[in-house]
């Protein structure tokens, strides 16, 4: 969204704020890029742990050597990377062995693991499939064939939940694009009147002027009509994180403002609404054209 220099000093205030919505929106675009990359990361690591959860068989209940040999593997794991694979039992059988390993070098493994969630393998499973299914791959002796099964369900509504949430990254992408593209068009053209000099234009070039600052305002008031059906379609939809209230909060928690679009609205309006009551003012003494 391209900015213009306010037309007087008063209006310096409005000029820092069209620049502070525009250097809002370009970090909201960022934002989005970042959030799809992870989740794109993220939907390929579940989908790579299922394939190898689909190829390790469920066991039966492990004779004493088996045991000592699962026993072995296990410390095996968490000598690699203790603080990531804490939370389960040290006595499970090879194919809940096999399961923490695929976890730990598909899902764990993403690039944004550590700064985003931090979890442990425990509480990672109790996160995205349940609380229940994280106590019987991590504290049952073995992997039984209804775990097994469970784990593959749930890791495929974990990709689907990525894949719906893709969908919604797109669309956001693509109304931030728009509105930041309406904004910029409102700006620039904002920017010709205030080059004018209105008190000496006539009272029908300067009505003209104002029935084209209310048609802008009308733009401004559509792009905010729009943002607020979408947060309000994004509090409807409940994958969001911690203490998000709609999909909006969630996205742009880490930027200055949380509705980086509506603060640029506000901007904008601002400065449509300054530059009209100057044509306004001006209009009180100008000669009928």
């Amino acid at each position: 969204m391209a900015t213009t220099d306010p037309a007087n000093g008063s209006d310096s205030g409005i000029g820092e704020g069209l620049r502070s919505a525009d250097s809002a929106l370009a970090d909201a675009g960022d934002a989005l890029r970042v959030e799809r990359r992870r989740t794109v990361d993220e939907r390929e690591a579940f989908e790579a742990f299922r394939s190898r959860v689909r190829r390790i068989p469920a066991e039966a209940t492990p004779t004493a050597g088996s045991a000592l040999a699962a026993s072995a593997a296990t410390a095996s794991a968490a000598r690699a990377d203790p603080s990531r694979l804490r939370g389960g039992t040290g006595g499970t059988g090879p194919g809940l062995v096999a399961i923490r390993n695929a976890y730990a070098e598909t899902v764990m493994s993403v690039p944004h693991y550590e700064e985003e969630y931090n979890d442990t393998y425990e509480r990672s499973l109790a996160e995205e499939f349940t609380p229940e299914l994280a106590v019987a791959l991590t504290r049952e002796p073995t992997l039984r064939e209804q775990s097994r099964s469970s784990l593959l369900t749930k890791t495929t509504e974990a990709i689907r939940r990525r894949e719906e949430f893709l969908e919604r990254l797109e669309s956001e992408s693509a109304s931030v694009s728009r509105a930041r593209e309406t904004l910029s068009s409102i700006v620039e053209e904002i920017g010709s009147f205030s080059r004018r000099e209105f008190e000496t234009e006539r009272f029908g070039a300067l009505d003209a002027y104002r029935a084209r600052l209310n048609v802008l305002a009308e733009k401004c008031d559509e792009v905010a009509a729009r943002r607020q059906r979408a947060r309000i379609d994004g509090e409807q939809w409940a994958n969001v994180g911690e203490g998000a209230s709609d999909v909006q909060t969630y996205l742009y928690q880490d930027l200055s403002v949380t509705y980086p679009v509506l603060a640029g609205v506000a901007a904008v309006g601002r400065r449509v609404e300054s530059v009209r009551l100057d044509v306004e003012r001006a209009m009180i003494y100008a000669e009928s054209s």
